[in-house]
């Protein structure tokens, strides 16, 4: 009789070895899959890395030409605004100037 249950407790433990040689045995596919999932991240990773650098040196370009152009709007502005006011300032004012002149030149 203790040879049958040494021959089941035999079994039982090589049944159990059995299944976990199976489980580390899938372990070790969950395992290379992991990698496998980590590399591809890191390619991802790696090209959103570029992609970053690309918009920053973009958005860099776009700041840079967007205060020029707000420089250039400016000093239009500025421009217009000068050929306004002063147009009428110097119409008001040329009479007085005229006589000025004259009267230098007529002293002389």
């Amino acid at each position: 009789m203790q040879a049958s249950d040494s021959e089941n407790f035999q079994q039982l433990v090589i049944n159990r070895l059995d299944k976990l040689s199976e489980d580390f045995g899938a372990m070790r596919t969950d395992v290379n899959a992991l990698k496998a999932d980590v590399d591809s991240l890191r390619g991802d990773v790696d090209s959103l890395k570029n992609d970053v650098e690309k918009l920053d040196y973009k958005f860099d370009t776009y700041q840079g030409a967007s205060d020029q152009l707000v420089r250039l709007t400016t000093t239009i502005i500025v421009a217009a605004a000068s050929v306004v006011i002063l147009q009428p300032v110097l119409q008001a004012i040329a009479p007085a100037i005229s006589a000025l002149l004259n009267s230098l030149t007529a002293a002389q």
